[in-house]
């Protein structure tokens, strides 16, 4: 006759086995990024017609594909925001992705202001230009599409996940392969819309159904 031992309810090693269950759980639930990346899919593919129409001298002051971005940005922003929220209060559990908000408005504000100067002032920063993968790198991280890469991280960082890291790096991969093409076309840029707004939608999807599967396994 063998018998097994029992932790008892006081027994540290059970007892820290359980609040990592519990921590696990909380961090699972708390994870929503498939509706960011939804959302910047989004933005992505309704700047086409924006960015194709858009670009242009408009007597010497910004083109419309210049507004675009900070405004749809921010209302990107608020949309996650008011998603993060209504979950928290859904599920009764705190949202850590306030540092990513703050993070992503701060730098819709710094690109605009960044974008637009370098547009009334076409010889600030000119030593920068040039074709050289530096400039590259520097051209599409500084870009509106770039900074919404740059914010994600950060949401990985926050939430623990490698599947969103692993997507952000995909998407930030394809800003730079396609800016690496230029296309003197007037629909030239649309490759590059398409592959980095197909990477967001894919990603979307794909954690939005790892985090459905995740909740199935664990009821």
């Amino acid at each position: 006759m063998t018998t097994h031992h029992v932790p008892s309810a006081g027994d540290p090693h059970h007892l820290l086995a359980m609040r990592r269950a519990l921590v696990h759980h909380v961090r699972r639930e708390q994870r929503g990024a498939w509706f960011p990346l939804l959302v910047f899919a989004v933005v992505r593919f309704a700047a086409a017609p924006v960015v194709r129409y858009g670009q242009g001298d408009h007597n010497g002051g910004l083109p419309p594909a210049m507004w675009y971005w900070p405004v749809a940005l921010l209302l990107a922003y608020a949309a996650i925001s008011w998603f993060y929220l209504r979950r928290s209060a859904r599920l009764g559990l705190g949202t850590r992705v306030g540092p990513y908000l703050v993070l992503g408005i701060v730098l819709v504000v710094l690109i605009t202001f960044y974008v637009a100067w370098t547009a009334l002032e076409p010889g600030f920063l000119s030593g920068l230009h040039g074709p050289s993968p530096v400039t590259l790198f520097v051209d599409t991280v500084v870009s509106p599409a770039g900074t919404i890469g740059l914010a994600l991280l950060l949401l990985a960082r926050i939430e623990r996940s490698w599947p969103l890291l692993a997507i952000t790096c995909g998407y930030l991969a394809a800003l730079l392969a396609s800016g690496d093409r230029p296309d003197p076309s007037p629909w030239g840029f649309l490759p590059n819309l398409l592959l980095s707004g197909g990477v967001l939608l894919l990603g979307s999807a794909g954690l939005a159904l790892l985090q459905r599967v995740q909740g199935r396994s664990a009821a």
